[in-house]
């Protein structure tokens, strides 16, 4: 392998080379492998790959070679979980999100009768980087699509599509789906009071309780203004009651600062339970609960009523 290791193209070539035998022993390393790991070719020509490399997939690596030798085609060599066949440090230095770089590999026959291979290792780090930012970026987008802007709660849109599963679900498993749907009383009077930044304080503090006062599997939205609607899945009317009743005593409890004056709000909220037998769907559920909270508004407010159809 002297005369390749001296060879210009093959010490000149922008990407990694390496011929191995089929014992995983290294034959040749060029000059690109050489700048970028460290490593001159003196010091690992003979050596056994996955000796110098532990985390190497050995098995995996000698089932590829030997495929490349019988069939006397090149192959593609998958490097996952790593993405790197040798690790090497991503020389990326603006946005860089990789630590090491991402490579892919490809075998071919170079001496079928010494049984040699050719192993070409390709630095994809900026693809990988782009993919990896384009995939950020969507989940971005994708994320402000489902929250409210202002308080980071789901929007109706979200909800929407998440109780339709919900509603499939409870049917299918047999469990209790049951919706809050709550206003601030009075926000108007806040807003005309204390301006609109206060009222948005509330609308913000509100949601940090409602947040507070639920499971990770609830699904808390703000559909507009100062109406917010909770859906709990596997909850009973009677532990949904209890719930409400938990968030209308901790929000009375509350209370923002204003100009070194307590502002304390109190909500209205009506409660419901999706019935197969009685609802459509979870519209029907939100629309019963929406006229329990028209009854706790048209009965003093800062209670919660439960719909018992």
């Amino acid at each position: 392998m002297e005369l390749l290791n001296n060879n210009i193209i093959f010490n000149t070539i922008d990407n990694g080379i390496m011929v191995l035998d089929d014992g995983l022993n290294i034959k040749a390393w060029n000059k690109w492998l050489e700048v970028k790991t460290g490593i001159k070719a003196s010091e690992i020509v003979d050596h056994n790959i996955c000796e110098k490399f532990p985390y190497i997939e050995q098995k995996k690596l000698i089932r590829k070679i030997k495929s490349v030798l019988i069939t006397k085609n090149p192959s593609f060599f998958s490097v996952e979980p790593h993405e790197y066949l040798i690790k090497i440090k991503s020389n990326i230095i603006m946005g860089k999100v990789f630590k090491y770089m991402r490579q892919d590999i490809t075998l071919v026959p170079y001496d079928s009768e010494r049984k040699l291979v050719c192993l070409y290792i390709y630095d994809h780090t900026k693809l990988h980087e782009s993919s990896e930012k384009l995939k950020k970026l969507n989940e971005e987008l994708k994320e402000l699509s489902s929250k409210d802007h202002l308080t980071q709660l789901y929007n109706r849109r979200y909800f929407t599509e998440a109780a339709i599963t919900m509603q499939s679900l409870s049917i299918r498993n047999n469990h209790h789906v049951s919706i809050i749907i709550l206003d601030v009383d009075n926000f108007k009077n806040i807003n005309d009071t204390y301006g609109h930044s206060v009222g948005d304080n509330v609308i913000v503090s509100l949601s940090r309780i409602l947040e507070n006062n639920c499971r990770k599997s609830d699904i808390v939205a703000r559909f507009g203004g100062e109406e917010f609607v909770i859906l709990l899945y596997n909850t009973s009317l009677s532990f949904a009651q209890s719930i409400a009743e938990n968030i209308r005593e901790n929000v009375e409890d509350y209370f923002l600062e204003v100009n070194k004056e307590k502002l304390s709000f109190t909500l209205s909220l009506g409660v419901a339970q999706f019935d197969a037998k009685l609802d459509k769907d979870i519209e029907s559920t939100i629309n019963r609960a929406d006229k329990a909270l028209y009854a706790a508004k048209e009965s003093g407010k800062n209670k919660v009523v439960t719909d018992n159809s």
